[in-house]
């Protein structure tokens, strides 16, 4: 089956889109080309020690993808052996989305439940260093490749962070990591609360389940979706979610860059609930990709209440080529918009309501890491094509404390209790929309 992946951080399912091996470069371009090969030849012959041709040749490769966007990357043969498992949600690790920021491997979150998370890492933790390994300018494939390992084993984390002045080190006991695609439970006995952790080939079947096992109180009270910290996952598995809550219309827009325009609408479900019971979703800056389709979509068929802060912006579209000897290219392919065509790459989705996840009587903690947005990284494709705008400056929200823990106070999910509560406020996003 052909998946499209739109996760923020390699999540991987085979899909071949060969064209064909032709080479269309123009004759600076062959020019070149004929430099790389003499390069080539003299190491090979030259160079004080004998060289390895794969390792050359495939550093090179990595080389040539470092000036593309970050999402595009080679994947050798054992990485991508590993990392097609992780669209499963089970996979062996210590449980971190990471990213290359200035260089360094950089936390772009922990994913709750996990060692890393029990371990307290932050999102914005820079990690200099993996078992003794220096990270700088280590391959984000690499970075992966080297926390994953046996079950009970270990792994030695040097981590920087802001408003620490020295690096630490963080010992953490790798664990067969399964990301549960759906939590549920009732808040307050009544309202229906879901936390959908990342999108994987089950997560519409899990939700169909939640949704059926508080039906009543969905119908009587509405529903609050937690996409916070979820970074991505399979379009198909976005786009039927929005289903569940949607009667038609077009879910997410993909532009390529020869303009193909292709729409992906609402499939139609006998069995969803009925009715329209007020939603609030719960976003911030580790919602990516596939959580912010279905946030923008909802937002923008005005069918939810988008509240917390800004996600993390990234609106394009990978691709895996798998190239014959095991490895593989993930590389972009697309940019995605929202149904109303605004663009969410490097921008992302703005709330309806902003909600820190502290109160406003309490203070910020000094020196705490400042979330990581696309509009951070490296090489990051600007957002809007023709006839999109990009956001002002002004506009960004930018998120400055980790994720409260398992059994901690949840400011920005009882917000949402708050407005379930005031069902006068619904009544008033319903009369806009008929409007």
């Amino acid at each position: 089956m052909k998946k499209i992946i739109i996760t923020l951080l390699l999540v991987l399912s085979p899909w071949s889109m060969v064209h064909g091996p032709a080479l269309a470069l123009d004759e600076k371009g062959y020019e070149t080309l004929n430099v790389f090969t003499k390069i080539l030849n003299y190491v090979e012959t030259d160079y004080v020690e004998k060289v390895d041709d794969q390792k050359l040749l495939r550093g090179a490769i990595r080389g040539m993808l470092s000036t593309l966007d970050p999402h595009t990357v080679y994947l050798s043969p054992d990485v991508y052996k590993s990392l097609k498992a992780d669209t499963s949600g089970i996979f062996g690790g210590v449980g971190l989305e990471i990213t290359v920021r200035g260089g360094w491997v950089t936390v772009v979150s922990a994913v709750e439940g996990t060692p890393a998370f029990r371990a307290g890492i932050q999102p914005g933790d820079r990690i200099l260093k993996i078992d003794g390994q220096s990270t700088r300018e280590m391959d984000l494939a690499d970075a992966v490749k080297a926390m994953r390992g046996k079950h009970g084993s270990r792994v030695l984390l040097n981590i920087s962070r802001q408003g620490v002045k020295q690096p630490f080190d963080v010992s953490i006991v790798r664990e067969v990591v399964k990301v549960p695609s759906i939590r549920a439970e009732l808040l307050e006995g009544k309202y229906p609360y879901i936390k959908i952790s990342s999108f994987q080939e089950r997560t519409n079947n899990d939700l169909k389940k939640a949704l059926k096992k508080y039906e009543k109180e969905i119908i009587a009270n509405g529903l609050i979706l937690d996409l916070r910290n979820n970074p991505g996952g399979l379009l198909e598995q976005a786009v039927q979610v929005c289903s569940e809550f949607l009667d038609s219309g077009v879910v997410v827009i993909t532009e390529s860059r020869r303009k193909e325009i292709e729409k992906r609408s609402v499939v139609p479900d006998p069995d969803r609930i009925p009715g329209d019971f007020p939603i609030v979703i719960l976003v911030n800056g580790g919602s990516a990709s596939a959580s912010e389709i279905v946030a923008g979509a909802l937002q923008d068929h005005k069918r939810a209440l988008i509240m917390g802060t800004q996600t993390f912006g990234k609106g394009s579209v990978q691709s895996v080529v798998e190239l014959g000897d095991g490895s593989a290219l993930k590389i972009t392919i697309a940019r995605y918009y929202t149904p109303s065509k605004h663009s969410i790459q490097a921008a992302g989705v703005k709330p309806d309501i902003i909600v820190d996840p502290t109160p406003p009587s309490e203070k910020k903690p000094e020196g705490a890491p400042i979330r990581l947005r696309e509009e951070h990284l490296k090489g990051h494709l600007k957002g809007a094509l023709e006839g999109s705008e990009e956001p002002k400056d002004e506009e960004q929200v930018v998120e400055f404390v980790a994720p409260a823990p398992i059994g901690a106070f949840d400011y920005q999910r009882q917000r949402a209790v708050d407005y379930l509560k005031d069902p006068s406020f619904f009544e008033k996003q319903k009369t806009k929309k008929r409007k």
